[in-house]
Parts: C-alpha cells; structure tokens; sequence
C-alpha cells in the first residue's frame, strides 16, 4: 500500500470507533451510578428523617403527658386524666385523652380533650374552639350558668372577700334532683381555713373530693371586686355628663381556680393530699415549660419565707364535695358556706 492510499484509509470514515463506544459506556454507566446514588442517598436520609420525627415527636408527646399530668395536680377540681393515645404524623402529633371525675366512689367521664405539639414552631396547632365549653353563655353574669362540651354544669367559686350582689345557692335545690342520682358540687366558704379545719366541717358520709387553695394576692382580689369604670375623656366631657359603668364582681369558675386532690386517681383518700400540690408547684417553677412562670407566681403567693411551701402556708377558701341527696342535704344552712353551685350529676348505680 503506497502513501496516498494510507493516508486515504486513515480520513476514512469507517464509523464509530472502539474509543466512542468506551465513552459511550462510560456515560451511561456514570448516569446509572447517579442514579443509584441519589436513590440510595435519599433513601438514607428519609430513613433517619423518619427516625429523627418519631423520636422527636414521641418525646414531644411524652413531654405533653407529663405537663398535663402535673397540671391536673394542681387545677381543674374533681378531673383527672384517663386514658390517652398519641398520634405522631409527619412534624406535628397529637395526644388525645379521656378525663373522668368521681362523683362519690363512682367514675364519670368528663369529657375527649387533645392537645397538638410539634417541633417546628411556626406550625400552627388545633383550630376552633378550644374554652372547653358546649357554648357562649349570656345574660347576668353573676349568675349566668356554663356548660361543659358534655353538657355539665361548670361549678362557680365565691371569694370571701368579695361581697357579690348575689350568690349562687344550689343546695336550696337539691330536693329537686332524683334519689338515685349522685353529684358533685362546689361550696364557697365565707373565709379562709386550714385543711384540718376543713375536714372536721364537712360531715363524715359526703365525699370531699378537693379543697380551693388561696392563692391570691391583695391586687388580685381587688380586682375581683366591684368597681367604677369612666367612660370618656375627662379633660373634654363636663363631670356631669361623664359615663359611669359599674364592672360586677367576678365570679371564677372551675377552670380558673388552683387546689389539692384530696383523692387519688383510683378514688381512694389521700392521707397527706396537699403533698403532690406543694411538690407539683416546688419543682414546676425549675422546669422550664408552658405553665413555670404560673408555678413561679404560685411558689410566690405561698411560701412566706421564699424557702417553701409549708402545710401552714395552705389556706382553704372551699371545696368540691360529691354524694347523694339525702347526704348533701346535711350542708344545708351551714354558716360557714356563703353559695353553692351544682357540677356533674350522674346515675348513682
């Protein structure tokens, strides 16, 4: 072969050659690897993400349970929680759980209550409602009866030292209600009393379910009092032409008063009660939390010294007591009870 033909063969085109197959290969096999990589690596990373949300959710939850459980120590009279589930999603969960009362050495349930938690806090949680009441009651408010979402009388609690213009006296109607029934009802005394005081005052066949702790400070009674609201701008209205409007006092409900469980949540007597309401307070105000700063203020009302809470500190302004008819029937015209106000009733068998 002469040189014209060999430089002829060598621009010659003969198709692909084995050096653009290889590159060929190459590529696909790097795409394919691309591929099993990022399938691998998302698949990695999903896994510990899930794992990350259901650890970090359940101690969320768990976290939840625990502050709800010291705060029904403290709060919400006569209610205990039951049973309860969680129900972890993706960054957010949800705990729902039972709450019963005892209206004597029977359980009733109270109602379904849930509470969301997550970790990323620009989630919102639950929407609607959230009052825990069947509805917005109107009319007098001092008198004016609320509801729970499953239609229990919520019980009101009279500060003795507010003078109201009237006081709720449900007991005068106790005749009223059938002889198979039980029920629970909140009594407000006309003044503070130490535990044992209380426990020698309420007869031995009723129930005393929990006593109403004092926790109010000087500015916080006053405030619960009548007083003078001025309508307008005093430097322009003439004083004769000036709007007054007389704000009433302010009756507290259930929901809004801290005590002690003078029962435990099987329905048996405690023999020290205001031991889990003084610890419960003590260490809530180090935990940091939804409610420290309410135990901080509590610790504060009640300890004297600032050190701690003693049983000496506790002063009791009423209580919830639970029975029959014919039992309750022996508070009637106690001097030391200034109103009465009926909660849950329910079939005594």
């Amino acid at each position: 072969m002469n040189d014209e033909e060999k430089l002829k063969e060598l621009f010659e085109d003969k198709g692909p050659s084995n050096f653009d197959k290889v590159i060929k290969k190459a590529k696909l096999f790097s795409i394919i690897r691309g591929v099993i990589t990022s399938i691998l690596v998302f698949t990695v990373v999903g896994f510990v993400g899930l794992i990350f949300n259901a650890t970090t959710l359940n101690e969320l939850g768990n976290e939840k349970k625990i502050e709800l459980e010291n705060y029904y120590r403290i709060a919400h009279p006569n209610s205990y929680i039951g049973s309860d589930q969680m129900d972890d999603g993706l960054l957010t969960g949800e705990l729902d759980y039972v709450t019963y009362r005892f209206l004597g050495n029977k359980p009733i349930v109270d109602g379904n209550n849930k509470e969301s938690y997550t970790y990323l806090p620009l989630i919102n949680g639950l929407y609607g409602d959230i009052s825990g009441l069947l509805y917005e009651a109107s009319g007098d408010s001092e008198q004016s009866k609320r509801y729970s979402k499953v239609g229990k009388n919520v019980m009101q609690f009279y500060h003795p030292s507010v003078k109201y213009t009237k006081y709720r006296d449900d007991l005068s109607m106790i005749n009223k209600i059938e002889e198979d029934k039980v029920m629970e009802m909140s009594l407000s005394f006309d003044k503070s009393y130490s535990i044992s005081q209380v426990k020698s005052m309420i007869p031995q066949n009723i129930t005393l379910n929990w006593y109403w702790v004092d926790t109010y400070t000087k500015s916080k009674v006053t405030e619960l009092g009548s007083h003078i609201e001025k309508i307008g701008n005093e430097e322009e209205i003439p004083v004769n032409k000036r709007e007054k409007h007389i704000s009433p006092n302010i009756i507290l409900y259930e929901d809004e008063v801290y005590g002690i469980k003078s029962i435990d949540e099987a329905g048996k007597n405690k023999e020290t009660p205001e031991k889990d309401f003084i610890d419960t307070i003590s260490s809530g105000k180090t935990n940091k939390g939804k409610n420290q700063q309410l135990y901080e203020t509590l610790f504060s009302k009640l300890s004297k010294d600032k050190v701690k809470i003693t049983k000496d500190n506790i002063k009791i302004l009423g209580v919830v007591v639970t029975g029959d008819k014919d039992s309750l029937k022996l508070l009637k015209n106690k001097s030391f009870i200034k109103a009465s106000s009926l909660g849950a009733v329910g079939d005594k068998y």
